[in-house]
């Protein structure tokens, strides 16, 4: 079959024209091979590779993060891992994939990827192909379906099996180190407000009730202690009020397209959390942009996916430029190179990775690295929180003590 394509060589000249190859994959090689960057290739039937987009399909750029990330609530990216890891390994083995969804059906014990995996098996049997097949469920993205469609098209679906594996393996180990490094600082903030509004509410009357009948003088801190607790028990509603609208508030903010933006960049303003911010972003993007290119998907549609994959618009503009400026021939290096927004390292890999034919391999070396960075930086943020933490619980401990027991100790020495 012969290819239509449109390359870019080591020199940086736009170069076109058609290519015979057994599949997609193999024509693909054969351009890489010549040291030349793919930016689209499509068969001479006129399915172009680089679109992606199917009558009534929602664009690419269009989507945000949660398109792009599995919406279903049901199968969590741990089940799908493990469903795309058992099928590439079966793929590899040779089994054919009716074969393969029946043998992972009967075991799975997940009931909502049980029944997807059903439909696909029957969809299957009609002729639809997996990446069809896997179109029509929610559960499986754009960037997965786009990675097994790029399997189908190159005749290596084990691999691009094998690869949606790793990147949701990664995106979940992302997750988790997210999570780690904020819920620490959550839980003793959390637990620290449950102990003051539990005193306040409970404690604090009864030693008013108690003080008053041994007709002492209270220290200062000891009246404040009871103002605020004769406040908080008439406002509490109020506050209450305050804080679930100030969620509901952000939560707005942050799923609004016309607010997004500016609530992204005040994001990566933010002593401690941008660094953890845009390191994630980096990894989880890099990482994407270096399957998809390792799979066969050609530049532009990895760099159209990879934006949607940042998490973060700032980070998203950033990769549609480079997907624009290789749409006009411009190198990635030099593109990341001029956006203000990529690191030195990630530009000059880029241009490495373009001048040696090994794109995808300088770009998991990004990621990784990314990743590298990003545990580092979690283990300097739980340090740097720690001490401030105690200091913090220690306060409102020796504030409440000093509050309770003055008054104690002064009315025994009026009694002595």
């Amino acid at each position: 079959m012969n290819y239509k394509y449109r390359a870019r060589t080591q020199d940086g000249e736009i170069v076109e024209g058609l290519i015979e190859g057994d599949t997609q994959k193999h024509a693909l090689d054969q351009l890489k091979g010549k040291g030349m960057m793919v930016i689209s290739i499509s068969s001479q039937s006129g399915a172009k590779v680089s679109s992606g987009k199917s009558k009534g399909a929602k664009s690419l750029l269009q989507m945000d993060l949660g398109d792009l990330l599995p919406t279903s609530k049901k199968v969590s990216l741990k089940t799908l891992m493990i469903f795309f890891r058992q099928l590439a390994t079966m793929e590899g083995a040779g089994l054919s994939l009716a074969t393969s969804l029946d043998v992972i059906t009967s075991q799975e014990s997940n009931k909502a990827l049980k029944k997807i995996l059903t439909d696909i098996k029957n969809r299957l049997d009609r002729g639809v192909t997996l990446s069809q097949a896997m179109a029509q469920h929610p559960a499986f993205n754009q960037l997965l379906v786009s990675l097994v469609q790029a399997g189908e098209e190159g005749g290596m679906l084990d691999y691009s099996l094998e690869q949606g594996a790793t990147l949701l393996e990664k995106q979940q180990q992302l997750r988790s180190k997210i999570r780690s490094a904020l819920f620490y600082p959550a839980f003793i903030m959390l637990f620290a407000v449950l102990i003051l509004v539990l005193f306040f509410m409970f404690l604090v009357p009864k030693f008013q009730e108690v003080f008053a009948s041994l007709s002492i003088d209270l220290p200062q801190v000891t009246l404040m202690m009871f103002a605020a607790g004769e406040w908080f028990q008439a406002h509490w509603h109020i506050i209450a009020i305050i804080v679930i609208g100030l969620i509901l508030l952000l939560r707005f903010l942050m799923s609004n397209k016309a607010t997004k933006r500016y609530v992204d960049k005040v994001e990566l303003k933010i002593p401690v959390l941008k660094d953890l911010l845009f390191k994630a972003a980096m990894a989880r993007s890099a990482r994407t942009f270096a399957s998809l290119v390792s799979a066969g998907v050609t530049v532009v549609r990895s760099l159209e996916m990879s934006e949607g994959t940042a998490g973060n618009i700032v980070v998203q503009d950033g990769f549609e430029n480079l997907r624009r400026n290789a749409i006009r021939g411009m190198s990635l290096g030099d593109s990341a190179r001029q956006a203000k927004i990529f690191p030195v390292l990630v530009s000059q890999m880029m241009r490495i990775g373009e001048e040696t034919g090994h794109l995808d391999q300088m770009l998991e070396r990004v990621a990784t690295w990314y990743d590298q960075e990003l545990d580092e930086q979690i283990k300097a943020t739980v340090s740097l929180l720690e001490p401030f933490m105690i200091v913090f619980v220690g306060g409102i401990i020796a504030v409440i003590a000093i509050a309770i027991f003055a008054p104690i100790t002064s009315a025994i020495v009026q009694l002595s």
